[in-house]
């Protein structure tokens, strides 16, 4: 799956499982998994194509980087939950 930008940042979208207008998932730790998970960038840019899949039982895609790391972003939804940005 391609890694993609928009005003938001870095995104990528699960092929295989979709939640409609929120299933981009993004870097950054969110509450419940960061502690367990490397939830970063790890030098992933636009255009770059790892190899990922949606993690079954959670809001979390897994890439598994060239090199051997891998890392887990969470579905859009999760970070709006989490950081629901600041007041209007």
């Amino acid at each position: 799956m391609r890694i993609r930008r928009d005003e938001k940042g870095l995104y990528i979208r699960s092929r295989y499982f979709s939640l409609g207008d929120t299933d981009h998932y993004r870097p950054g730790g969110v509450p419940g998994f960061e502690h367990a998970f490397d939830m970063g960038e790890a030098g992933l840019a636009e255009g770059d194509n790892p190899r990922a899949a949606h993690v079954a039982g959670a809001p979390l895609v897994r890439i598994r980087l060239e090199d051997g790391r891998v890392l887990h972003w969470a579905n859009e939804s999760e970070h709006r939950l989490r950081d629901p940005g600041p007041e209007p």
